[in-house]
């Protein structure tokens, strides 16, 4: 039928005889198998038709029910992968993942509504940026509070402790993790130094943190990443980002990664930056076209996130994106900034490849003011996608960078007209 009827659309359109569209036809021998071919599949197309159609409410049903598994899914496909990329056996990595996927389905039927009480929780990266405030959090609900770093701190409260730790030493890990009801890695690099690689640390010590973790009996444990996590990145630090949340899934089956966006607060390397340059300079520089996508999330909204997190009495999901209020393009983002203290900036397009060149100049220095991490993150948008959960099914509002920023304002004047006080110190 097909056939016919492409042959007598030709026949009207060109002139042709029928014996002139023959001697064509015969010309073609490829075309006209094909159109035979077709001729053949027409009733399957329609029946596949029909039952597509019927399928249809199936298919909806279907995608609700896979915006809850789908995540944890893709942590085991990033597994699989994973392992292959080390050089293991397609044996080897499917005999980890089905050992994650057996005790994921084991933790489902022993139901959400178990006890996971926190009762001490070790924070490595604890005197980080997030990772002091997702203390302080901790300290607030009476948890005590076991502080992993290479470089210590003193102690802040009568229930947080201090302890040397070495993510690349496993013994030091071991006893930062011995009777711990929680773990929460912390722990980000944003410049390749002594040794340090970006693979060393997002991937093999936060592996080697859930491992260790997993066989001390924690009963969760928390890996910090970031959105726009990778594995399949050409960035070497936005692919270590992805390949880290899925070896610390394998290692420990149920993990949690939170993914914020970029984050903001008092003493920040984002917003504060940005501020005192658009104080100082006469023209801003602007990553690119301006038009990268950013979702900046207040720091003590991720580390209030974490630390709600831990203490669920439900099985928390796979992976949560944590995002501010509104969405931002880069330029938008600067001239809300600027607006907000009372500035008109110009603004100047600098090409990427230029930012790039100049972040690798920086890097020589020991406290490189960009990196080329930083400008490979500005290449990509990091706002919500939108089909994770968030802040909202944790019952946290984010904050308004605008209306923090102002407060930031305020306190810095507060600082420069008051004398200095003596401060208690706190958990």
């Amino acid at each position: 039928m097909l056939k016919h009827l492409l042959l007598e659309v030709i026949g009207h359109v060109s002139g042709l005889s029928d014996t002139q569209l023959e001697q064509i036809e015969r010309s073609l021998p490829a075309t006209k198998a094909l159109i035979d071919l077709l001729n053949q599949a027409h009733p399957i197309i329609e029946q596949a038709e029909t039952l597509y159609n019927e399928a249809q409410p199936l298919i909806d049903q279907a995608k609700k029910e896979w915006q809850a598994v789908g995540p944890a899914v893709q942590i085991l496909i990033d597994a699989i992968s994973h392992h292959l990329d080390k050089g293991n056996s397609p044996v080897e990595a499917a005999e980890t993942v089905r050992a994650s996927l057996g005790a994921s389905i084991q933790n489902v039927a022993q139901g959400r509504g178990m006890d996971r009480g926190m009762n001490r929780v070790t924070v490595f990266g604890g005197t980080g940026f997030v990772g002091r405030r997702v203390v302080r959090n901790l300290c607030d609900s009476a948890v005590m509070v076991r502080v992993a770093s290479r470089h210590p701190t003193r102690g802040e409260g009568d229930n947080v402790e201090q302890v040397i730790a070495d993510a690349h030493d496993e013994r030091s890990i071991e006893a930062a993790v011995m009777g711990a009801d929680g773990v929460v890695n912390a722990i980000s690099l944003y410049a390749e130094h002594s040794g340090d690689t970006y693979h060393s640390v997002h991937v093999e010590a936060a592996a080697r943190i859930a491992r260790v973790a997993r066989r001390a009996g924690a009963k969760r444990f928390v890996h910090l990443s970031g959105i726009g996590a990778d594995p399949a990145s050409s960035s070497p630090y936005i692919r270590s980002r992805g390949e880290g949340e899925a070896a610390v899934q394998a290692a420990f089956p149920g993990a949690v990664v939170v993914r914020p966006a970029v984050m903001f607060g008092p003493d920040d390397v984002f917003l504060t930056k940005i501020l005192g340059l658009l104080r100082t300079l006469p023209a801003y520089p602007l990553f690119g076209d301006g038009r990268t996508r950013l979702q900046p999330v207040h720091v003590d909204d991720v580390a209030a996130a974490i630390a709600q997190v831990l203490p669920q009495s439900q099985r928390p999901y796979p992976i949560y994106e944590l995002a501010g209020s509104r969405v931002y393009s880069y330029e938008e983002l600067l001239r809300t900034i600027a607006r907000t203290v009372g500035l008109r900036p110009t603004l100047v397009r600098i090409p990427f490849a230029f930012w790039s060149a100049a972040a690798g100049l920086a890097e020589i220095l020991p406290h490189p003011p960009l990196t080329r991490n930083q400008v490979e993150l500005m290449q990509i948008d990091t706002a919500a996608s939108g089909g994770r959960p968030g802040f909202g099914l944790l019952g946290i509002s984010p904050r308004s960078l605008e209306e923090e920023l102002k407060a930031m304002l305020e306190q810095t004047n507060e600082k420069t007209q008051k004398p200095k006080e003596t401060r208690t110190a706190r958990c």
